[in-house]
């Protein structure tokens, strides 16, 4: 290996480990920004050899079993119970887990992430305002290829002091499999009982 591609090599790791911290500490949900704040806190440029979202996800884990392993778990387990009451409410529209909540790389601030299938989406709104929860309007962004993303319509609101996103996805998008911006591969998901079962598990072995 040439002395310019382990320096490379050592800088990326030092901008994903930068990074890793400010998710971990700031709870930045966005990896993409955590890595270009990264770069200028170390003074180099925000779009040259930045390390992928992979990368960061690996040293986000090690960061968390470093230093935060009780704190981490503990709140790991509050957002994953959360989720499970957010998901029985919602039963009758199919509700998957998704995201950091799912994975195991959570933060304090994480945002809990479901996909919910209907057709008729207003239902949902009516819904939540039967059950007395206000709620936002939104969309989101889902990357249903390596090159393409659609845009799914979603319910936003709190519990507690934990931010809940539903995403709405039509009955014939069950069979879609959204891609994850993190490793480019199939997104994890879990319906209600598999939620149930991790959370019953070891939080510290059942990173996805």
């Amino acid at each position: 290996m040439s002395s310019r591609t382990s320096s490379t090599k050592k800088l990326r790791l030092e901008i994903a480990e930068i990074a890793a911290r400010l998710i971990a500490i700031e709870g930045i949900p966005d990896f993409h920004k955590a890595k270009r704040k990264a770069a200028l806190q170390l003074g180099l440029p925000a779009n040259n050899n930045l390390p992928t979202n992979k990368e960061i996800e690996k040293a986000l884990i090690n960061y968390q079993n470093l230093f935060q392993a009780d704190s981490h778990e503990q709140n790991l387990k509050a957002l994953r119970m959360q989720a499970i009451q957010a998901m029985k409410l919602l039963r009758q529209y199919k509700p998957l887990l998704v995201g950091p909540v799912l994975s195991g790389t959570a933060t304090e601030g994480s945002e809990i992430t479901l996909h919910l299938f209907s057709d008729q989406v207003e239902q949902i709104g009516l819904y939540l305002t039967e059950q007395g929860i206000p709620y936002i309007n939104a969309e989101k962004h889902v990357r249903i290829n390596a090159s393409e993303s659609s845009i799914f319509p979603s319910y936003n609101f709190i519990a507690g002091e934990t931010s809940i996103c539903l995403v709405v996805l039509s009955e014939k998008d069950k069979n879609l499999t959204p891609m994850s911006s993190i490793d480019n591969k199939a997104m994890s998901t879990a319906d209600l009982n598999e939620v149930i079962h991790i959370t019953e598990s070891d939080c510290n072995s059942i990173r996805l």
